[in-house]
């Protein structure tokens, strides 16, 4: 059976993937959904420095202290920066990682930069208190329905400066086995831009009829897409 750690985005916490983790679990899986300074039960403690490394740093003793090893690192959405950068610096206790719906890093650049001019307009929008940023309207991260108000009470304001971090250093698709999980009813353009990034680096790429959150309204769907890439023999690292 596998290690899964599901790292969740911005303004979420590890208790967006609660139904996910219940049915890895179910299936025998050990799984860590790590929180962040700052996020979900711990946003009473958000500093204004805090930035990107804040949240790598956070990954990286998560592992240690756990003492993680042979792991599947799963990050969704921002996190696809903080699981890249752990893909660089601890490779040897990742085993595969798979993104969900996650931004690709690029060497030396910020999230804002990546995702363009359009985002940064709606970044500026969304500025509160000067160093934190409001969570997006729910159509962006795709929840509705029964499951809209569970979301919304628990989602928390993020640093602003994390958006505009640089990623640190290079960035190189190969040093983990990597694949890609697309969701096709995410509006975000450069999100949706992602899935074409992935196949560029030659990494396995599925796709699900889900907004951009699935762990929260498809669930099933997510799990065994997940367990799809995970057991399809997608091991190694990739030439």
């Amino acid at each position: 059976m596998a290690t899964f750690v599901l790292v969740h985005g911005a303004f979420q916490g590890g208790w967006v993937w609660q139904k996910t983790a219940a049915l890895l679990r179910a299936e025998g899986h050990e799984v860590h959904t790590p929180t962040f300074s700052g996020c979900g039960y711990l946003s009473l403690e958000m500093r204004q420095k805090d930035d990107l490394n804040t949240y790598v740093n956070g990954l990286l003793k998560y592992l240690e202290f756990e003492d993680l090893h042979e792991i599947i690192l799963v990050a969704h959405s921002f996190s696809g920066m903080i699981c890249g950068s752990a893909m660089m610096q601890v490779p040897d206790r990742i085993k595969q990682a798979v993104f969900v719906d996650a931004v690709i890093p690029e060497a030396n650049r910020s999230f804002s930069e990546i995702a363009g001019e359009g985002f940064r307009q709606i970044l500026d929008k969304h500025r509160l208190e000067e160093w934190k940023v409001r969570p997006w309207p729910l159509q962006v991260f795709g929840v509705a329905g029964s499951n809209a108000d569970w979301f919304e009470s628990r989602l928390r304001p993020f640093p602003y400066q994390a958006f505009c971090t640089p990623f640190p250093g290079e960035f190189n698709p190969a040093t983990v086995a990597t694949s890609y999980l697309g969701c096709q009813e995410t509006i975000s353009p450069f999100i949706r831009q992602m899935v074409g990034k992935a196949k560029g680096f030659n990494w396995p790429v599925l796709e699900i009829q889900s907004g951009h959150c699935p762990m929260v309204t498809c669930p099933v769907d997510l799990t065994t897409a997940l367990l799809t890439l995970v057991l399809s023999g997608h091991d190694g690292v990739q030439p």
